[in-house]
């Protein structure tokens, strides 16, 4: 993780170097001291020295916390921890430092818009990877297919409206499918047009649309992957019968002259011939926030359509 919040700042333009100081206090990490820090604006002469606090199964006790602050000189800091911080930080630090803290929550805010973003890329380890059903390869070829679907929703200005500002994050992905159709479509007349469609299913929404995959989304990052109950899959057979409403096209036919000289340009459709397809699956998946409410069951938010769901 510590290589990740390292890319993550380089990506934002946080330049770190190495301290001259040398502190260490145990649970913190010293990353390095940046000449210029965002969160802090620009002010000369004035770096800020960058911690990182790993994950750990227990918070930072206000024990821990005054034990750092008494390590470390006076001056600006900027603590990205992975551990839940005590309430009011802000009580415990030095009056001769300015400190910025991050806990879990917008930690994880942070690294989800930078990877639903694209401006974090890591890899996705093969045994966390999306299972292979029988359809599908699984040739290292075919695993590195696994599309990112891009998100639509903005997590602030959701849980703003939901009045859920208050609410833990933790971003995720859900297990989705994309279906390659391979066919002919073909005209009144009998013309035909060969042509290759991405069907994409959200088992999660119970839904299928064409997918246009502008962005070539291929990578995807390494992130816990909700699977959706097995029930909620859809048969290769259903997919079939539904081929028609979705690639059926209404297209501009030759133009007819009537009576009265008016040229009308008809439309006619074009239909999917059932017969001439091939099919294979892909795998995608749909960016997702794991919502923590206190007093609630946790959901997933769906970062395509903005519906929660119960975790499976």
């Amino acid at each position: 993780m510590e290589d990740a919040v390292r890319q993550l700042l380089a990506v934002r333009g946080v330049r770190l170097h190495e301290s001259p100081q040398g502190t260490t206090t145990p649970g913190f990490i010293l990353l390095g001291v940046a000449e210029r820090v965002p969160e802090f604006g620009v002010v000369k002469g004035s770096p800020v020295t960058v911690w990182h606090i790993p994950s750990d199964i227990l918070p930072i006790s206000r024990a821990e916390l005054e034990r750092w602050c008494v390590d470390v000189p006076p001056g600006r800091h900027w603590l990205l921890s992975q551990r839940e911080l005590p309430d009011d930080p802000s009580s415990i630090f030095p009056t001769d430092s300015q400190v910025v803290a991050w806990g879990p929550s917008k930690m994880s805010v942070w690294f989800g818009e930078a990877i639903l973003s694209g401006d974090l890329e890591v890899s996705l380890p093969h045994e966390h990877g999306l299972k292979m059903n029988s359809e599908t390869s699984s040739s290292e070829n075919e695993r590195s297919e696994i599309r990112l679907v891009e998100a639509l929703i903005n997590l602030d200005s959701w849980l703003l409206q939901k009045n859920l500002e208050n609410a833990l994050t933790s971003p995720v992905f859900l297990e989705g499918k994309i279906w390659e159709v391979k066919g002919e479509i073909v005209s009144p007349e009998g013309d035909s047009e060969r042509d290759t469609w991405m069907i994409i299913e959200d088992p999660w929404s119970s839904n299928l649309s064409i997918f246009e995959d502008k962005a070539k989304n291929f990578a995807t990052p390494n992130l816990r992957i909700i699977v959706p109950p097995e029930a909620r899959w859809m048969k290769r057979e259903k997919l079939i019968s539904k081929l028609p409403s979705l690639l059926d096209a209404r297209r501009q036919g030759e133009s007819e002259q009537t009576e009265n000289s008016v040229r009308s340009i008809l439309l006619e459709w074009w239909r999917v011939d059932l017969e001439s397809i091939t099919i294979r699956t892909i795998g995608a998946v749909f960016p997702a926030w794991i919502l923590n409410l206190e007093g609630r069951e946790d959901v997933l938010l769906h970062a395509i359509n903005g519906r929660t769901y119960p975790l499976p």
